[in-house]
């Protein structure tokens, strides 16, 4: 090749293909070697020239008489980086690609093919956050990019977060650039049809099946070929039998009836489920007699792939025949010649409590449990117990469960049972009495598994005496059980009079612990839970020399470093805090969830000292990162609604939080203070009422938000006797804040004469 002489009127494509392969190659040299210098490394590489061949006289770039804008030198810097980052995925060399896509999109963050690559390779190396902020980025500059709209989609929805899937999936499905009659469309209906039928939106989700519907029908209008079809088939979400059934809760009950029968041509579903589906289709067709035969063939085969709908919808079709009353022998029918089928021995025993018939549901029940039996069965006759008011048998049997259950189970049981005992206060009193009693028995009646139940009973239901004397007769049957379990039993004791404010309590039960010669190995976690205590406590000094006890024996541990930095901030010691929080930054660059940890905990010391705009840098700069973190956006939503600035933007923030953590009473409060800011004050009362019921701490400030509330809605009684309970709580903390305690003062000096309501309320009162 000779040497080329480029004139001035040469096309730029040229130019820029010349140019692009020079500084390519310098970028993938660049890119091997991980060097940060692109621009040097570029302009070398220009100097010299380009050959494609050992012996060929070198290329030089062409030097324009106007130079280039700054803009178009980025895009074209850019370029050769995305051409490198192409080169190096050929050679299979993925992480050298990855740097060389993120050194265009820093150069220039507009250019949309990059992230077309950037996105799929960052999903490939598992670099799920920085993935999902380049799709989020690339459908910003370009809301047609489906494909990147469907990777988003499919990542929410792996993380459970089912509404913003279906907004990715469709954004997508309305892009211009998907042919509406195409496998591509076909397949994005599929998925919106999936998680809106999960989601319980069964029209949006028949909607979609209809697309499905159409193109098994059609699949040449489509361009589905055999194969295609046939995966769709056989696939359980869009079967035929599937597509019916999403039909009929649609009640679109012609399309059901066709999709049925085509699933009974197919082969893909038994006659017995056909049966139920054809008896529901009768039934939402004002058929109920022969919905009754028809469904009668499902259990005359012995059906139990519907579960307990089958045998709900056996009571619908009765219900409408006005013959419910033969429900329950019908059920005993075929219980007898069905013993084994679970769901439907529950569903008979479900409608023998329903009729009063105790006993005879209480017999189904325990015959269950004898031959294995799951949660239902147990929290099944908990209920029955419970109906009865037979405190003895109900603790019997919750201690059974214990023993027997997996954690599944268990969480089924703490939701449908235990969390709900708080609302039958006179059942916990004769299960308490009950435990009592079973304990004073020779020999003690009283087992390790009842014991703990009572006292997580008793700390649901915030009864924290009750709670102290069942942890303690659990901690003495546990002795011999091992040192786990002992130390987790310590832990959770402690949690539960720290939960109660108990702190002295708490402290001293941990001092207990790291005297048991059981639990020598595990000193250096008692001491840590022991500094945590004891700063609550009010006694800084003290947590301090624990947390270096627990040091000694682990150096350097992350988590206890963090309690010595952490103990200084919470007893106000700024000065000792701050280097201690900048020092763990410094040291654990990797760690990106202890930074998160460690810059959340600056930003707070910065706000606490009245340096907002510190803390609030600090706050910003992880949000340019991070937008999507639940307590990031709270924080920072809070911090500019308290400044009353950016008030749109901190409601959506707060609103993003308190989406992921309903229940969380900071997140309440800090919505009720951003609304409270905007002038929306009817709205603003509800999340604070909430907040304050929460007892989350930091009652004082919830106590003023709600007090600023009441008084803009003219509730000037309401606005002091909250203000009172804020002045007693801020006053009773361990570390007051004097400007709180002053500023409450002031308002109650201001308010207090002009109220009827004098009376002073302990702090977290309702």
């Amino acid at each position: 090749m000779k040497n080329v002489v480029l004139q001035g009127n040469r096309s730029f494509a040229v130019w820029l293909l010349l140019v692009g392969s020079v500084v390519c190659s310098a970028a993938l040299d660049a890119a091997s070697s991980e060097q940060p210098e692109t621009k040097s490394t570029a302009a070398s590489a220009l100097e010299r020239g380009y050959s494609l061949q050992e012996n060929d006289d070198p290329a030089f770039a062409l030097k324009p008489t106007q130079p280039l804008s700054a803009a178009k030198q980025n895009r074209n810097d850019a370029l050769s980086w995305f051409m490198a980052g192409r080169l190096l995925e050929t050679r299979n060399e993925p992480a050298k690609a990855l740097i060389a896509y993120r050194k265009a999109v820093a150069i220039d963050p507009t250019v949309i093919e990059v992230y077309r690559h950037l996105v799929p390779l960052e999903f490939r190396l598992d670099e799920v956050g920085a993935a999902v902020r380049s799709a989020a980025k690339a459908v910003e500059l370009d809301p047609n990019e489906y494909e990147l709209l469907q990777m988003l989609a499919a990542q929410a929805a792996i993380t459970g977060k089912l509404p913003d899937a279906i907004k990715y999936l469709e954004q997508a499905i309305k892009s211009p650039r998907i042919v509406r009659e195409s496998v591509e469309f076909v397949m994005l209906s599929k998925s919106l049809g999936i998680l809106y039928s999960t989601t319980g939106q069964v029209d949006k989700a028949a909607d979609s099946y209809e697309i499905i519907f159409d193109a098994l029908a059609k699949p040449e209008k489509y361009k589905l070929d055999l194969r295609a079809k046939a995966k769709l088939l056989a696939d359980q979400q869009t079967s035929y039998e599937k597509i019916g059934q999403v039909f009929l809760d649609a009640k679109r009950i012609e399309l059901a009836s066709a999709a049925f029968e085509l699933a009974a041509k197919s082969g893909r579903a038994g006659a017995g489920n056909l049966s139920y589906n054809r008896a529901r289709i009768l039934l939402l067709s004002e058929k109920p007699d022969e919905a009754l035969t028809e469904l009668q063939k499902y259990f005359d085969k012995e059906r139990t792939s519907k579960g307990r709908d089958a045998y709900q919808l056996l009571a619908d079709i009765l219900s409408k025949l006005n013959r419910s009353d033969e429900l329950i022998a019908k059920l005993e029918g075929l219980a007898a010649k069905d013993a084994h089928n679970i769901a439907l021995q529950y569903f008979l025993a479900e409608r023998l409590v329903s009729a009063n018939e105790f006993d005879k549901a209480k017999s189904i029940y325990e015959t269950a449990l004898q031959n294995g039996g799951d949660a239902s069965g147990y929290i099944g006759l908990a209920q029955i117990y419970r109906k009865l008011q037979k405190s003895d048998e109900l603790l019997d049997l919750l201690g059974r469960s214990l023993q027997r259950l997996g954690p599944e189970g268990l969480v089924q049981l703490e939701e449908k049972v235990l969390k709900t005992l708080n609302e039958d206060p006179k059942l916990v009193d004769s299960l308490m009495a009950a435990g009592r009693t079973q304990a004073k028995l020779e020999p003690s009646q009283l087992s390790f598994e009842k014991s703990y139940l009572l006292a997580g009973i008793a700390k649901v239901c915030e009864r924290t005496d009750d709670a102290v004397e069942f942890y303690r007769h659990a901690i003495k049957l546990v002795k011999d059980r091992g040192n786990d379990r002992l130390l987790a039993l310590y832990r959770e004791f402690g949690n539960t009079l720290v939960q109660g404010k108990r702190y002295a309590d708490a402290v001293a039960l941990y001092r207990e612990a790291l005297a048991d010669r059981k639990l020598a190995d595990s000193k250096a976690d008692l001491y840590s839970m022991l500094s945590r205590t004891q700063v609550l406590d009010g006694d800084p000094a003290g947590a301090i020399e624990s947390v270096r006890e627990a040091l000694k024996l682990e150096p350097g541990d992350l988590g206890h470093l963090f309690d010595e930095a952490w103990i200084y901030s919470h007893s106000r010691q700024w000065d000792q805090a701050i280097p201690r929080f900048e020092k763990l930054l410094a040291d654990n660059a990797d760690n990106k969830r202890a930074q998160r940890l460690f810059q959340f905990s600056l930003s707070n010391i910065y706000v606490q000292k009245g340096e907002i705009r510190k803390g609030e840098e600090i706050l910003e700069k992880v949000f340019e990162s991070d937008p999507d973190d639940t307590q990031l956006n709270n924080d920072l939503g809070y911090l500019w609604a308290d400044q009353g600035k950016n008030l749109d933007k901190a409601e959506q923030m707060i609103r993003k939080a308190l989406a992921a953590e309903p229940d969380n009473g900071a997140y309440l409060d800090s919505l009720g203070w951003v609304l409270f800011k905007l002038g929306k004050y009817e709205d603003a009362i509800g999340p604070l009422e909430q907040a304050v019921k929460k007892n989350t701490g930091g009652d004082a400030t919830l106590w003023d938000h709600l007090a600023d509330v009441q008084l803009k809605r003219m509730q000037l009684d309401k606005a002091v006797e909250a203000w009172q309970k804020a002045l007693l709580s801020a006053e009773a903390d361990k570390y007051p804040d004097p400007q709180l305690i002053e500023r409450l003062k002031d308002k109650l000096k201001q308010h207090a004469p002009q109220s009827n309501s004098l009376k002073l309320a302990p702090p977290g009162s309702p």
